[in-house]
């Protein structure tokens, strides 16, 4: 049994996901890394939670963003003010809402990309 999930993302932008993430997601830095085999890197995450997010840039070759609209972070606020304030914050940490390709997301949640195309979506409602 695992113990921890790291979600590994490369970015066009290092600073502006991590400045995007940690507003929108009101996650902090917990680690970083320089020149780590050619690699930049910063993951943002909090000690509350079981996983943590990184994001990396190659300094040798770009690496882009590669995603469909069906890659998504999907995170669950069951509390409606919760969820509202994490939306607000999302718009005001520069995400676009966008809708959902699937329509399922659109029900009880509001979907959000950022300028690689990540998508994130803010769901109202428990995880069960």
């Amino acid at each position: 049994m695992f113990t921890h999930m790291r979600i590994a993302r490369p970015v066009t932008d290092l600073e502006r996901s991590f400045l995007m993430y940690s507003q929108g997601l009101d996650l902090q830095k917990i680690a970083d890394f320089n020149d780590h085999d050619g690699f930049n890197g910063i993951m943002l995450g909090r000690a509350d939670i079981a996983w943590h997010i990184e994001f990396t840039v190659c300094q040798h070759h770009s690496v882009q963003p590669s995603q469909t609209e069906e890659d998504l972070l999907i995170l669950y606020y069951p509390h409606k003010d919760e969820w509202e304030n994490t939306c607000a914050r999302m718009l005001d940490a520069g995400f676009t809402a966008v809708s959902s390709f699937n329509p399922y997301w659109d029900v009880n949640g509001r979907t959000f990309v950022d300028p690689d195309g990540y998508r994130v979506v803010i769901q109202n409602r428990a995880w069960s």
